[in-house]
């Protein structure tokens, strides 16, 4: 006798044996038209109606089963649906889309293999899976052929089972158009009132709501419902005499979070904005000076400024993928090798003015329940004080480690940090929501730049490291010269170090928790190459004799 539970996943498979075809305008951004008639709809109505949750479980469970089957050692999936939105302000027009896709990951003989589609079908994904064991088999055998040294075992994992969604008390893609072109007109409106002859810019709100089923041979089997997204703001001052020379807008306040439309209906949005424009008017007004010199001089980083320099250093050398080697041909290695000498070293790496922490917990962006491995994140610090007390580990890279946690009489702890950006990405390894901890006493800017007789205050900063990590140069848009404690002019200069003297030896304060400011480090990881988005942020920081020299021509600042 057929029980509720077999009728129910028979109609979902039966379900799932029908080709679901996404029209081409859909699964493409789609320009939604600024009509009154098309404002007073909301973005759904321009989708397709979203895939149900059981079919994505049924299509994760005939996954695992067929790679199973095939003789998968160890098999993984991620399936799921995003949807994106993104209103403007007028008369741009309103954009949304909806993708759908997955990817299985099999082990055999110590090696991995991997396909991914979007026909979200049965036969489609147990096609795929088997074609993955069949990859994963060839390259296990070329690997014996050629005496190459297979990963570890995994690392074991409980197995999980639920479903878990982040906040979101007003869904935006319900919410009329017209609500949200009220919301951005009126930011934008509001800023280029108060300084109309100066400000340039515009607003948007942009959401992404997505639903991801994982599943493994271990038993797992998850199901998780994200919605992340806020409003944004781009602007910069300029004068009709000179378009090109801009300042650009800042706010600390404008990060994605994970929540719905209640987070763009704060009342004291117009006085924040306020204050940001006020920054940059009186930053516009300095002269510009270009820097034509080479020399060390003391160096102020703004907050978002130094997290970008220590995310793409410190942060991508902690990675678990890296340190192993597997990362050598793709995003390179990491100066932070061996692990267990570096984590037994008698002295400390860094400053102990740099504490790093990973915390994927709300309201962050990176927030989940589990990774992309089926691990519970739990927040942790990787250095303490200038000392490397963790790395980022992955299944794979974690028993590399696994020596040094017994001898230590230490359990072997996954911490979460398993990250595919779309269900059709393999899982690297990352430090997806670090943050570098303030002082905790009283230290601004201001503070840094009173006695500084000539330096500069790097306000807007990018790094660009070597792909091992250990040196690097940066490049900035907006630089404040700075003599006798006062701001003189503004330029634009590149800068270049070595990571661990950077962060050493020339790093002699860090800024308190009014200057935290985050950024959103953009890295590729793998063959082929994969986007990796992580969340960074940290406070001001002063460095000493900073190798200095004139801005590359040519060079952009994009």
């Amino acid at each position: 006798m057929l029980t509720r539970r077999d009728l129910l996943a028979r109609g979902a498979l039966a379900l799932a044996s029908v080709e679901w075809n996404v029209p081409r305008a859909a699964a493409a951004p789609v320009l939604i038209p600024t009509s009154r008639r098309a404002r007073r709809l909301s973005p759904a109505a321009y989708l397709p109606e979203p895939l149900s949750d059981e079919l994505f479980r049924t299509l994760a469970r005939a996954a695992v089963d067929a790679a199973a089957a095939a003789g998968a050692e160890f098999a993984d999936v991620r399936v799921g649906m995003q949807r994106q939105m993104s209103v403007p302000s007028l008369p741009y027009s309103p954009m949304a889309s909806m993708t759908v896709g997955y990817g299985v990951r099999v082990r055999v003989r110590g090696t991995w293999g991997f396909q991914y589609g979007s026909m979200m079908t049965t036969d489609a994904v147990t096609s795929a899976a088997r074609s993955a064991v069949v990859g994963a088999v060839r390259s296990a055998a070329t690997n014996e052929r050629l005496g190459r040294k297979t990963m570890r075992q995994l690392a074991p994992v409980p197995v999980v089972t639920g479903e878990w969604r982040s906040p979101c008390e007003i869904d935006p893609f319900t919410i009329p158009l017209d609500d949200a072109y009220r919301i951005v007109g009126a930011i934008s409106e509001t800023t280029a009132k108060v300084h109309r002859n100066h400000f340039v810019g515009g607003g948007s709100i942009d959401w992404r709501a997505e639903t991801r089923v994982f599943a493994s041979t271990d038993g797992s089997l998850t199901t998780q419902h994200f919605m992340r997204g806020g409003p944004r703001l781009s602007g910069a001052t300029t004068l009709p005499e000179n378009t090109m020379d801009k300042v650009y807008l800042d706010l600390p306040g404008l990060e994605e979070t994970s929540a719905g439309f209640e987070t763009v209906l704060r009342p004291d949005w117009i006085e924040y904005l306020q204050t940001g424009v006020d920054e940059i008017i009186r930053l516009r007004e300095l002269p510009v000076r270009p820097f034509l010199d080479v020399g060390r001089f003391p160096i102020v980083f703004e907050g978002a400024s130094f997290a970008n320099i220590v995310g793409n250093t410190v942060n991508s050398a902690l990675d678990g993928d890296r340190v192993m080697g597997i990362e050598a041909d793709a995003s390179g290695t990491s100066f932070l090798v061996p692990p267990d000498e570096i984590l037994d070293a008698a002295t400390p790496q860094f400053s102990p003015l740099l504490t790093v922490t990973i915390d994927r917990r709300l309201p962050s962006t990176a927030a989940v329940q589990w990774d992309d491995e089926g691990v519970v994140p739990e927040p942790y610090t990787a250095i303490d004080r200038g000392r490397v007390v963790e790395y980022h580990m992955t299944r794979e890279t974690a028993p590399m480690l696994a020596e040094w946690y017994a001898k230590h009489g230490r359990p072997l702890r996954l911490r979460g940090t398993g990250i595919a950006m779309t269900p059709a990405n393999i899982p690297v390894c990352g430090g997806t929501r670090m943050s570098v901890q303030p002082a905790s006493t009283h230290a601004r800017i201001d503070d840094f730049t009173k006695d500084m007789m000539h330096g500069f205050y790097v306000r807007s900063g990018w790094a660009n490291p070597e792909p091992g990590l250990t040196a690097g140069t940066c490049g900035t848009s907006t630089v404040v010269e700075i003599v006798r404690g006062k701001p003189v002019s503004r330029t634009m200069l590149s800068l270049e170090f070595v990571t661990k003297t950077l962060l050493k030896d020339k790093l002699v304060a860090i800024g308190d928790a009014t200057t935290v400011r985050p950024t959103l480090i953009d890295t590729f990881k793998g063959i082929p190459y994969q986007q990796v988005l992580q969340l960074v942020s940290a406070p001001a920081a002063f460095c000493k004799d900073v190798d200095v020299f004139a801005w590359l021509a040519g060079a952009s600042d994009s």
